[in-house]
């Protein structure tokens, strides 16, 4: 009779770096844990850490930061307070906290649940994006189609005067290497609507009365983010409707609603006469009534596309956690209170190349 797998038992070779890929993340970690709390030391241990999300053994990056405080708990007890933000040390853009738990989803209302994550309060901004190409010299796969059409819009390769505006002409891939960049992801057109329409199933972000006073439509061009400060949605997330649709990540098509993206996308540049399409989510400056500012309407669009009407939004990319944010040098209100995580006992072991923490323990990293 074959023996069941024992994850309590050794490997053969314990120190294989593919069984611990963030070995070293870790190491890292604990030099930085050992050096003065400073903005310097936020920003690598906050990149240290976004650069293992990907890894299958990410959680115990994340609670390694979280009980050495080079991180902390995105988690709030005080549901009369506003929702928490903190702002991603990478790129400037500010995140704000969208809790566990349900929601509505759907023309028929329907319902599902997920994990916590975090979303950007605004869209990516011209500013945002001029200084990802300034840093990474990037330049589009040879192999995109209208490469010609990239960030068309900024005369003389400058977003001069429009820099608060939300970025556009710019693809799905574009803006995923912007991502990775910036240590962040985009959503899925369900996150994205979580974010929209909260647990109480609101036609549109800010209740159930639609109105294109609340929001940038029927314009002929974006307007500078926060321009609508005033309307949000229930999580505190801004421009949901009006100025740019959003692209959002594709979803394997018989995956759970409430389920994260894939860490890293799969899908490559798809010849030009078979498109590959995703769904962009929002109502867009160039929109005109109230159907189309609808918090669950949604448009496919070929992800090679290029367009002015088209940005994208952050999402926090943690794999297994997403319950982290920097420290304190990079938080926009309190701390929140934390709570206790017995994770240490892991992080050391998978430091040492080990793999004798027991069952009970690594439970402790389950998706909430």
């Amino acid at each position: 009779m074959a023996r069941d797998d024992d994850e309590d038992t050794p490997p053969s070779n314990p120190n294989a770096p593919e069984r611990f890929p963030s070995a070293k993340a870790i190491v890292d970690l604990e030099a930085l844990a050992k050096k003065k709390p400073d903005k310097a030391r936020a920003v690598e241990a906050w990149r240290v850490v976004t650069s293992a999300a990907g890894n299958p053994d990410a959680h115990a990056v994340i609670d390694f930061a979280r009980e050495h405080e080079l991180v902390l708990p995105c988690e709030h007890t005080d549901h009369t307070k506003a929702n928490l933000t903190w702002t991603n040390p990478l790129d400037g853009s500010e995140m704000v906290w969208i809790p566990a738990g349900k929601f509505v989803y759907g023309a028929k209302g329907k319902s599902a649940e997920c994990a916590g994550f975090s979303l950007g309060r605004f869209p990516v901004t011209n500013a945002q994006f001029q200084q990802f190409l300034k840093e990474t010299k990037y330049q589009p796969p040879k192999a995109h189609p209208e490469n010609n059409l990239f960030v068309s819009h900024w005369p003389n390769k400058e977003p001069k005067g429009i820099e608060k505006h939300p970025v556009t002409w710019v693809s799905l891939f574009d803006a995923l290497a912007y991502c990775q960049w910036a240590g962040l992801t985009i959503p899925s057109e369900w996150l994205w609507e979580k974010a929209a329409r909260g647990t109480d199933g609101r036609k549109y972000p800010w209740g159930d009365e639609g109105t294109g006073k609340l929001a940038h439509v029927g314009a002929n061009r974006t307007c500078e983010v926060g321009k609508f400060g005033h309307v949000r949605s229930p999580y505190g997330c801004e421009e949901l409707a009006g100025n740019v649709s959003e692209w959002c990540q594709p979803m394997p098509a018989k995956a759970p609603v409430g389920e994260f993206p894939p860490y890293t996308p799969t899908f490559k540049i798809p010849p030009e006469d078979k498109p590959v399409y995703t769904v962009v989510r929002g109502a867009c400056f160039l929109r005109q009534g109230a159907s189309a500012m609808k918090s669950n309407h949604q448009r496919n669009l070929s992800i090679t596309r290029r367009n002015q009407w088209v940005g994208f939004r952050l999402r926090e990319r943690s794999r297994d956690r997403q319950d982290a944010c920097p420290t304190k040098t990079d938080r926009q209100d309190a701390c929140p209170t934390k709570t206790h995580i017995t994770s240490w006992r892991w992080a050391l072991h998978l430091r040492l190349g080990c793999n004798t923490a027991s069952r009970r323990s690594r439970q402790t990293y389950s998706r909430p």
